[in-house]
């Protein structure tokens, strides 16, 4: 019998599953379509696409109030768009979110306009007070158990920046 072996995404979907996580907004992104398409086709998880990140965050906000257990799918260039939602209503109320981040502008990019907000994803997400946590090959991946549980345990929104060398080194 042949092995099949799962691709970056279906690993990353599963683990982020085996923690919980039950609730999905996501914002496209050519990197993550295949985990969006994994999200959208689970008849377990409620999902919503979302036109803008702070948008998802509002949504994933009343999620987790009404205890469900929810994550954004997005690209690292929508943490601008969503930062004074982070501030003002995750941070502010102690609600824990997960932000699973494609990494654009990281090594291997090749569009320049990305690279800007790459080099300061990482400082915007401290100034946001996120934990973050960059995963780089799927070796890593047991790092989001340890992020998703320090996150409710600290009430605190926890990052995964996922840069191309997972989407290419992970195959």
């Amino acid at each position: 019998m042949k092995k099949t072996l799962l691709s970056p995404s279906e690993k990353l979907y599963q683990k982020l599953r085996e923690q919980g996580l039950d609730f999905f907004v996501t914002v496209p992104c050519k990197l993550l379509a295949e985990i969006i398409t994994l999200i959208e086709n689970d008849s377990e998880v409620i999902y919503t696409p979302v036109t803008r990140e702070e948008e998802g965050i509002g949504v994933l906000a009343g999620a987790y109030l009404a205890g469900k257990h929810p994550a954004i799918v997005m690209q690292n260039s929508g943490i601008g768009n969503c930062i004074n939602a982070i501030c003002s209503l995750l941070n502010y109320y102690s609600l824990p979110i997960v932000f699973i981040i494609s990494q654009r502008g990281s090594k291997g990019e090749k569009i320049e306009a990305q690279k800007p907000m790459g080099e300061a994803t990482k400082a915007l997400l401290e100034a946001a007070k996120v934990i973050y946590y960059e995963i780089s090959t799927i070796n890593e991946l047991p790092f989001i158990g340890e992020g998703v549980n320090k996150a409710y345990l600290k009430q605190k929104s926890v990052a995964f920046l996922f840069p191309f060398s997972f989407w290419e080194n992970s195959r």
